[in-house]
């Protein structure tokens, strides 16, 4: 059962589970959010936590990680980067020895779930890409300074890491360009993927094309902390 409203201590009024229209910056992690949040009801106020930087433990686990435990920490370390998405850890977050982890990432589904014309679509989590991510082309990022998790088609034909689609997130936001599609996404027209041979993705076939972006959708919503009840089928 879902916690409808929490005292919490990073905000002095009370926080109810309200329904994001548009993408927010978590306050607790700093890290951009959709959907699902807790938000305080004075609307001067604007702040806004993950629902699961709202009802953080104090211990976590991760199946990447065999016999170790994350300690849930209030803020990030300078120059500390999360093990997922390779971003800054700024505000909320788990650590494990000298392994650092979003809140959020920590809580990504292994598995993403969806029905494509008639079809079935199954993404999996991966502590590595096997194959080049869809949006940078290459199996690390950052220059191949770190592996990166990804998110991978049991086919092997869609492959995005979750950092690569946590930075355009970010670029898109600041742009002003996240809007809703009919479907009720919020990837649709706002991530531009390229081919190898540089070519965006509108030249393609229109179905294959459509995949992706279906694809594409359901891991934005994920990463974005949407309704993740419906990616994972339940």
């Amino acid at each position: 059962m879902k916690i409808t409203e929490i005292d919490h201590f990073s905000h002095r009024h009370k926080l109810e589970l309200s329904y994001s229209e548009t993408p927010y910056q978590c306050d607790g992690c700093k890290e951009l959010g959709f959907g699902s949040s807790y938000q305080c009801n004075n609307k001067k106020c604007n702040f806004h936590l993950h629902e699961n930087c709202g009802v953080a433990k104090p211990i976590a686990t991760h199946s990447f990680f065999k016999n170790s435990n994350f300690k849930f920490k209030k803020k990030g370390k300078r120059g500390k980067t999360c093990k997922a998405c390779g971003k800054d850890v700024q505000g909320f977050m788990y650590k494990s020895k000298e392994t650092y982890l979003h809140t959020c990432c920590l809580k990504l589904p292994s598995t993403l779930n969806g029905n494509f014309n008639g079809g079935s679509l199954r993404l999996n989590l991966e502590v590595k890409a096997s194959t080049k991510c869809l949006i940078c082309q290459n199996k690390e990022i950052y220059k191949g300074k770190l592996k990166g998790w990804a998110y991978i088609s049991s086919c092997g034909k869609h492959c995005y890491h979750v950092g690569c689609v946590n930075n355009m997130n970010f670029e898109n936001w600041k742009m002003g360009y996240f809007n809703q599609s009919q479907s009720g996404g919020v990837a649709n027209g706002l991530v531009f993927i390229k081919e190898e041979n540089g070519e965006s993705s509108n030249g393609r076939k229109e179905n294959e094309g459509s995949l992706m972006e279906y694809a594409l959708d359901l891991i934005v919503q994920a990463v974005l902390g949407g309704a993740v009840a419906s990616l994972l089928g339940i």
